[in-house]
């Protein structure tokens, strides 16, 4: 390469870079500051909407058909916490509180534009009674209020833990095949042994063991218009884990009388 050539190219090389316009410097920081100028207003705008005093929760309405539960008891629990705010009550919360009280079988929580909490609670409805003071629901779900409560008319199951569902639909099944005798099942037990024990309206109590309940009970209802019409006193049990064969206790007329004279 001549001289005069390798000169020009060295010349080149030892020019400076051009300089970027001032605008190309200011365009990120420019954008930066509007970012962190719209997180700082965010941050401002959401501590303000937390703020109970603007946006104070005005109305808590509780929905829903009591026996049970106590609507003013409901009322005063809600109202310390709605005084966090629209914005800031925590609706989760609430509902898990009031998820966990014993009557409560369903509840809903949510708010309303602009200044009101709505709730709506399914009171739990008894079918039975289970133990010393737990409660059934229809679905045989155990719950136990802290307040005794007098609920008339309920029959009265027991059983080992985990069974509640079932001895429920036992009582269902046997309270069907008893409705030709019209007498109703006051107490159903099935015990450690998983043997069942029933007591009728009547003051009648059967015995139906373990194994082919439902049968025992359909062989009483055929039995049973001939164990009336033996008379021979009040019928106290029967026991019904004999294959071919009805056990009946009687209370016969002679202590009958002696206990009525």
């Amino acid at each position: 390469m001549p001289v005069a050539a390798k000169r020009k190219v060295q010349a080149k090389r030892r020019q400076k870079a051009p300089r970027k316009p001032l605008s190309h410097w200011l365009r990120p920081a420019f954008v930066t500051l509007v970012v962190c100028g719209s997180v700082a207003g965010l941050a401002l705008m959401l501590e303000w909407m937390k703020d109970p005093r603007a946006w104070p929760v005005k109305t808590v309405r509780i929905e829903g058909d009591f026996r049970y539960l106590d609507r003013v008891v409901l009322q005063d629990f809600l109202t310390p916490m709605s005084d966090e705010g629209f914005f800031g009550v925590r609706v989760a919360q609430i509902q898990s509180q009031l998820q966990a009280r014993p009557w409560v079988e369903q509840v809903s929580v949510r708010r309303v534009w602009p200044n009101r909490l709505q709730i709506h609670i399914r009171e739990q409805q008894p079918v039975a009674h289970w133990g010393e003071s737990g409660y059934l629901n229809p679905r045989g779900e155990l719950f136990e209020p802290q307040t005794a409560v007098d609920v008339a008319g309920l029959p009265q199951l027991a059983g080992p833990n985990g069974h509640e569902q079932r001895v429920l639909s036992m009582y269902a099944q046997i309270r069907k095949t008893l409705r030709p005798l019209q007498l109703e099942v006051v107490q159903l037990q099935l015990d450690a042994r998983r043997a069942w024990h029933v007591q009728l309206n009547n003051g009648l109590k059967m015995e139906l063991g373990r194994r082919n309940s439902l049968q025992r009970v359909a062989r009483f209802v055929r039995a049973y218009p001939a164990i009336m019409a033996a008379g021979n006193g009040k019928v106290m049990s029967v026991d019904l884990r004999y294959s071919n064969g009805v056990a009946v206790h009687w209370q016969s007329i002679d202590k009958q009388r002696k206990r009525t004279g």
